[in-house]
């Protein structure tokens, strides 16, 4: 079975490597983390292989056994370095590394060469790796770099019920700005809209029993109709009295409310323009909502 070392086993990394080696994709042979100790527990996490041994757990890259794949599970900014330290650690041997970043391509891995390269990163949220143990399939890998590596680790991805696609290096960081507002800027929005919530008097807990079941509708009417058509609320219906009630009201409790309302409700504006709603309406929505005095 082909091998595979982790540097930076945290949530994504460890869910990674234990679903690949369940599935026999590949089998984890060590791993490289800040510390020995969470080395350790990634370790047990990913579990044993056929012969029954754990991964190892190395304190530094320089010590990690060889392996036919290398991820590079760390933070975006720390990639560079690990980089840098694998390089010296290949030696000019032939291997894949790849790293699951979703802004940086494959070049930031170029002190690896001559080993095959690539990014492939999944669009998932790794909130709990318990969670994404079962829920990961039918995620999309966007995957880029060499030929080789991007075939090899397709074949990998797909071994894990995922859906793949292929990009440009320098696309990365647009498409990862797309993601980031799906995803980690759709929590940003519920939290706020907990805070407007509090503000209004409503327990934590009441408010995210009222949430889950219009948000969860809301993003089934996006997926299935498209923004346009799955737009609803005051500023579709070009209700400008109920805007300025908002505005009116987010004034006086919250200036990052107020200030997010007001971006959202642009881009609120001209959607609905394209779904047909009238361009005086959307002109004075859009006057409303530019006003420095609300």
């Amino acid at each position: 079975m082909r091998t595979l070392n982790i540097i930076g086993a945290g949530k994504l990394g460890r869910t990674l490597g234990r679903l690949w080696q369940e599935r026999g994709v590949f089998r984890v042979g060590a791993i490289c983390n800040s510390s020995v100790a969470s080395a350790d527990e990634a370790a047990r996490f990913i579990g044993a292989d056929h012969t029954g041994a754990l991964p190892r757990a190395c304190p530094a890259i320089a010590e990690m056994p060889a392996a036919d794949y290398w991820l590079v599970g760390t933070g975006d900014s720390r990639i560079p370095a690990a980089a840098r330290e694998l390089g010296e650690r290949l030696q000019g041997t032939n291997s894949t590394v790849f790293h699951c970043s979703g802004a940086l391509g494959s070049t930031v891995l170029s002190p690896c060469r001559p080993a095959a390269l690539a990014s492939a990163h999944p669009v998932h949220s790794f909130a709990t790796p318990e969670q994404s143990l079962r829920s990961l399939a039918g995620s999309t890998v966007a995957l880029e770099g060499d030929e080789q590596a991007v075939g090899d680790l397709r074949e990998a991805f797909s071994a894990l019920e995922c859906r793949t696609l292929e990009l440009a290096g320098t696309d990365k960081p647009l498409y990862h700005a797309a993601s980031v507002l799906a995803c980690n800027y759709l929590t940003a929005l519920l939290d706020l809209s907990l805070r407007a919530y509090a503000a209004a008097g409503i327990e934590r807990h009441q408010a995210l029993e009222m949430l889950g079941p219009i948000v969860t509708q809301t993003l089934a009417n996006n997926l299935r109709l498209g923004p346009e058509a799955a737009l609803t609320g005051p500023i579709a219906r070009g209700d400008l009295e109920t805007v300025a009630a908002h505005l009116s009201a987010l004034e006086t409790t919250d200036p990052t409310l107020l200030s997010c309302y007001r971006e959202l409700g642009r881009a609120c504006v001209e959607l609905a323009g394209r779904r047909g709603l009238d361009r005086e309406a959307a002109a004075r929505l859009e006057q409303l909502l530019s006003e420095p005095n609300h």
